[in-house]
């Protein structure tokens, strides 16, 4: 056990010694970061892939973070998605002027499963990327990254 520098609680270190291998496979966690660049991407109204990797067949997401670099704007009321196996099992289409999206930084997925809740993880039935539902209006700023742990399973 090491004592953690911030909470001063003693806690378990993960190595990759200590973390077995399963049959067919490797224990260690996956991680896939998308982003969203309203320069490049644009801001219209609806269901787009973000741009970043396509999560395989029996992907287990064990956990989900946005970090805001730029504040999202709008003309009017919009409001941001984020999801796979629907359009909001990782985040709520909530409105840009409240959490997750209304300050910069990093925030939980509100939506999204947490780490120690199994019960909440995601399972991929079908290899997908991740979808952006921007709804109600168009953005006119905004740059953000969403950030999935995840491992396979068969």
């Amino acid at each position: 056990m090491v004592q953690n520098a911030i909470t001063g609680r003693e806690e378990s270190v993960i190595t990759e010694h200590s973390v077995g291998v399963r049959p067919g496979g490797d224990a260690r966690r996956r991680q896939a970061v998308y982003d969203y660049v309203f320069s490049r991407d644009g801001g219209a109204v609806g269901t787009f892939l973000m741009r970043g990797p396509v999560l395989p067949d029996n992907a287990i997401i064990t956990d989900a973070y946005i970090d805001v670099v730029v504040v999202p704007t709008s003309d009017g009321a919009a409001t941001i998605g984020l999801g796979f196996a629907s359009t909001t099992d990782i985040n709520a289409e909530d409105a840009i002027s409240g959490a997750p999206w209304s300050s910069t930084g990093q925030k939980d997925a509100d939506a999204g499963p947490e780490p120690g809740t199994e019960g909440g993880y995601i399972k991929l039935a079908s290899a997908v990327g991740l979808q952006i539902t921007i709804g109600t209006a168009a953005l006119t700023a905004g740059q953000f990254y969403v950030i999935v742990n995840y491992d396979v399973t068969e």
